[in-house]
């Protein structure tokens, strides 16, 4: 199927949800949820058997993701073989009565004692030397257990992207009709928060230049992502507590001080673009070429946007409706998506570069690490402007910086990205340049 890769995106998304699930109730009723800031205690309802049920949300979603993302063996396939006599009822179709070894050709499981390997192929004149004799030429001898490497089956990043905007429209006719087209809502809901971050894994992957990279290491990245969100809320949790937060100013039904804006703009950053480019120890031995440092990291960043959008997007559709929604979903998809792959392709460009240009990794990664900070502040710090600031002026010039942020992080992805495929390039190069004087030298000998 040419779409495969979605059906597995969407059980990662499952399995990590029940990932999230598992531990936040675990960690709610260890810590105990926070107080409102009018001293009502905020209580959760008693579940029975509460060990049991966060052991099986854990345990089902680390099982999916497991599932998923294992290394598949090799499909080695044999035939099965005989040495029964020649008879015509087994062989209507051979002309030649000299037969006198049944050999049906068809694919299966066989062990290699119990036939021979079967090569998918046509059996033409001399294709074949299945007597293993050695004057047969190299090319018919292919190797057992080899197959081609499976590339990443995403739709384009335009059709991604026309099915993002009909989700939008779609979702806003179920939700103001209601009636049957409620039934409706769900399927563009899944599309709007999730396609945005698949939009930038397919674009960016397009872009290959030597060769593609493996399906399922780009899907460990973006899995990756996606569980960094449950220890990303823990901390920020924990950072809220020793700030004291008001949990109200946070949905937006307080007044909004310095503790909130030291949470959202400097512990939020500090802990999600840390948390997010830990992912590429996964592929570390991937990243050889600062392009495929960028398409790592832009997909560890798309893994933890997509589930972020999706808790975002479900606060705002139960609590303020359909017209929220869809400008909700609509900014994020535009715009903070982008922002979570600038942090962890920035600290992927430095890994791959610093390996290629054998340079000091800690000082580039570091300077990316406080790049992506940096940047995730000052968008977080510009979002709060209209609850720090009173007036409509304020509000607009928001939205401004917003726009010049976006700005900023499409012209900064775009950058890294051609200068990736610059120094992909030049590690082509010379790698052709390497095998044209190896077969000089063996042709001198």
């Amino acid at each position: 199927m040419k779409y495969r890769a979605i059906f597995r995106i969407y059980g990662l998304i499952t399995a990590n949800i029940l990932l999230i699930m598992g531990g936040q109730l675990g960690y709610l009723y260890i810590v105990g949820p926070i107080s409102m800031e009018d001293g009502r205690p905020m209580t959760l309802p008693e579940i029975p058997f509460l060990g049991l049920l966060i052991l099986i949300l854990m345990t089902a979603g680390a099982l999916i993701n497991v599932a998923i993302l294992q290394k598949m063996p090799a499909p080695i396939r044999y035939v099965a073989t005989s040495n029964r006599p020649y008879t015509k009822e087994i062989n209507e179709d051979v002309d030649d009565a000299k037969t006198s070894t049944y050999r049906p050709i068809y694919p299966g499981q066989f062990s290699k004692e119990t036939g021979d390997v079967y090569y998918d192929k046509a059996n033409v004149e001399d294709d074949l030397n299945w007597k293993g004799e050695e004057s047969a030429p190299e090319k018919t001898k292919p190797k057992i257990g080899s197959f081609e490497k499976r590339e990443l089956q995403l739709p384009k990043s335009g059709l991604l992207f026309f099915g993002f905007l009909m989700s939008l429209a779609l979702g806003l006719v179920a939700l103001g009709e209601r009636g049957p087209f409620i039934y409706l809502f769900p399927l563009a809901f899944i599309v709007a928060f999730s396609f945005p971050g698949l939009i930038w894994v397919s674009y960016i992957y397009s872009r290959t230049v030597v060769s593609p990279e493996p399906q399922r290491l780009v899907l460990i990245a973006l899995a990756w992502g996606m569980f960094s969100t449950l220890p990303a809320s823990l901390l920020n949790d924990v950072g809220a507590r020793l700030l004291d937060v008001d949990q109200n100013a946070l949905l937006g039904n307080g007044s909004f001080g310095s503790p909130e804006l030291m949470l959202v703009s400097v512990v939020a950053p500090v802990v999600e673009e840390l948390l997010k480019p830990i992912g590429l120890l996964f592929v570390m031995k991937r990243l050889r070429t600062p392009y495929e440092g960028v398409l790592y990291g832009v997909a560890c960043g798309m893994g933890f946007a997509i589930i972020e959008n999706m808790l975002y997007e479900l606060f705002i559709v139960i609590w303020y409706g359909s017209d929220a929604w869809t400008i909700n979903a609509f900014v994020r998809g535009i715009g903070s998506t982008v922002l979570h792959a600038v942090g962890p392709a920035a600290v992927g460009y430095a890994i791959a570069y610093s390996n290629q240009m054998e340079k000091p990794m800690t000082k580039y990664v570091g300077l990316a690490y406080v790049f992506g900070i940096v940047m995730h502040g000052l968008w977080n710090g510009i979002a709060t402007m209209p609850f720090m600031m009173e007036g409509k002026n304020w509000e607009y010039t928001a939205y401004a910086l917003i726009v010049v942020m976006v700005i900023l992080c499409l012209v900064f992805i775009a950058k890294i990205l051609e200068y990736g495929k610059k120094y992909s390039n030049m590690e082509l190069e010379a790698q052709k340049f390497e095998d044209a004087l190896e077969e000089a030298t063996n042709s001198g000998h």
